[in-house]
């Protein structure tokens, strides 16, 4: 569904290529400043990129912001959750709905009953705790902010979700939440590129991992063949 190939962006992405399949869940593992978050900013257009080509589902795109690449039915769920993914001070149907209003103005209006019920529908099949619709997003907990976010997305209707830290910042009962869910995410069709620091958790949810270091991609390796001490192996060495 998505092919990135040879993607340069600044120091810390440099000609970096890969393939994400439908229904999988693509982790990307390295050490702090491997250049990870960079990759995921510039696919999404957060980021400039020098050059590189970017198909989805076989078509070359253009993707020069992030209006350009929710077009193309990718959703970016950041590590900086409270800077990056929702405004804490508005309430979970709004964040809901950030990423598609369009779809629910009435004139120069919101229509707030089919706002609320497409809120509804997410809080249910995320298992979203919250009191109601018109709740504060910044009086939820960790984990439940991240289930808005993912809403956001998945109202847009977002094909390809990239996941940059999903867990950080969440308590362990709301990260197995998380985790259950990308896993049915990726079981419906949705296709996830997961970053994250976490090797239990690199190991546990991914079906391939890539590995980069110093803004290079310096391995690819299927689960079955993952392990620690290979990840560790291909983040710490240089390509010249």
């Amino acid at each position: 569904v998505l092919k990135v190939e040879n993607l340069n962006a600044g120091r810390m992405v440099q000609n970096v290529s890969f393939e994400l399949h439908k229904g999988e869940i693509l982790g990307f593992s390295g050490l702090m400043g491997a250049g990870r978050t960079e990759t995921a900013r510039a696919i999404f257009g957060a980021d400039p990129k020098e050059s590189g080509d970017i198909y989805i589902n076989g078509e070359k795109v253009e993707i020069n912001n992030p209006q350009d690449a929710v077009k193309c039915g990718i959703g970016y769920l950041s590590e900086d959750r409270k800077r990056f993914g929702i405004v804490v001070q508005k309430t979970v149907a709004e964040n809901t709905t950030m990423a598609c209003l369009e779809n629910y103005m009435k004139g120069l209006f919101i229509d707030k009953k089919a706002e609320k019920e497409v809120t509804m529908q997410y809080i249910e099949s995320l298992a979203t705790k919250t009191p109601s619709t018109d709740q504060l997003v910044v009086n939820l907990s960790g984990g439940n902010q991240q289930k808005v976010v993912i809403a956001k997305w998945l109202a847009r209707d977002c094909d390809i979700l990239i996941f940059d830290e999903p867990t950080r910042g969440i308590d362990v009962g709301a990260k197995n939440e998380i985790y259950k869910l990308m896993n049915k995410l990726a079981s419906e069709g949705k296709s996830i590129i997961m970053i994250s620091s976490e090797m239990t958790e690199i190991l546990r949810m991914s079906d391939r991992i890539v590995v980069m270091c110093e803004g290079k991609k310096t391995g690819e390796i299927s689960i079955e063949e993952a392990t620690q001490e290979n990840i560790m192996n291909l983040a710490t060495r240089e390509i010249g």
